[in-house]
C-alpha cells in the first residue's frame, strides 16, 4: 500500500508473560487492585469492544487530524519532500494515523493466543472495516484492509479458513472497492458518488495524484468553509 510519506515500515511483535496473563482480567478488577494504575497499562480485549464503537472512535481520532490539513500542504506536495515535517506536518500526522491503525490490526491478530481466537479477532476487524466504510472513513478503511492484506496476516491460511461466508464476502467486496487497479478507479468513482456527503478520504500517494488534487480538495474546502 503506497502511503503519502513514500516509506515502508516494519513492525516487530513481542508478548510478555505478564501481558498474556493480564488479558484475562477485567478492567474493574485491575483498577481495584491498583487504584493509581494508569489505564494505559491495561491490556484491552478487542473482542469486548464492538466494531461500531471501534469505527466511531477511530473516526473521532482521524477527523481533527484531517481537518487540520491546510490546502497548501497538498498542493505543494510538501509531504513528499525532505522537509515534510515542516512543510506538511498535518499530512505527515495523518499518514502516521494510517500506520498506527494498520499496525494495530496486525498486532492484535498475531498476538491472539489460539487459532480460534485469532479467527474471531480477524472477523472482528472485517466487521470494523465494514463500519468504517459505512462511516465514509475511507482512510481508516484502507488502513484496516491494508493490515489484513499484509504478509503476516495474509499467510494465516488456517485462520482465514475459519472465517464464515458472510465475513469472507464482506472482505472481498471491500478489497474490490479499494483495489489499486486502474489507479484506484473504483474508489475514485465511489468518492465521486458521495458528492457533498462528508467523508475522510484516503491519502495514498498514487490515489492522491490520480484524483485528490483536482477534486476532493475543492469539496474539502467547501465542506470546511475554507
Amino acid at each position: 500500500m503506497d502511503l503519502t510519506n513514500g516509506q515502508s515500515s516494519t513492525i516487530y511483535f513481542t508478548t510478555t508473560a505478564s501481558e498474556r496473563s493480564s488479558s484475562s482480567e477485567s478492567l474493574s478488577e485491575q483498577a481495584s487492585n491498583d487504584p493509581k494504575k494508569s489505564f494505559d497499562a491495561v491490556v484491552f480485549d478487542v473482542l469486548k469492544v464492538t466494531p461500531e464503537e471501534f469505527a466511531s472512535q477511530i473516526t473521532l481520532m482521524d477527523a481533527p487530524v484531517f481537518k487540520a490539513i491546510q490546502p497548501e500542504e497538498l498542493s505543494s506536495c510538501g509531504w513528499n519532500k525532505k522537509e515534510k515535517y515542516s512543510s506538511s506536518p498535518n499530512v505527515v500526522a495523518f499518514t502516521r494515523r494510517f500506520n498506527h491503525v494498520s499496525f494495530w490490526v496486525v498486532r492484535e491478530i498475531l498476538t491472539a493466543q489460539t487459532l480460534k481466537i485469532r479467527a474471531e479477532v480477524l472477523s472482528h476487524y472485517v466487521k470494523t472495516a465494514k463500519k468504517l466504510y459505512e462511516s465514509n472513513n475511507l482512510h481508516a478503511l484502507m488502513a484496516v484492509v491494508s493490515g489484513l492484506q499484509s504478509a503476516p496476516i495474509f499467510r494465516l491460511t488456517k485462520t482465514w479458513a475459519l472465517l464464515n461466508r458472510k465475513d469472507k464476502t464482506t472482505f472481498e467486496k471491500l478489497e474490490y472497492l479499494v483495489s489499486k487497479e486502474d489507479n484506484y478507479k473504483r474508489l475514485r468513482d465511489y468518492v465521486n458518488s458521495l458528492k457533498m456527503t462528508p467523508c475522510i478520504p484516503y491519502l495514498g500517494r498514487n490515489y492522491y495524484f490520480s484524483f485528490f488534487k483536482n477534486s476532493i480538495l475543492c469539496n474539502y474546502q467547501t465542506n470546511t468553509g475554507r
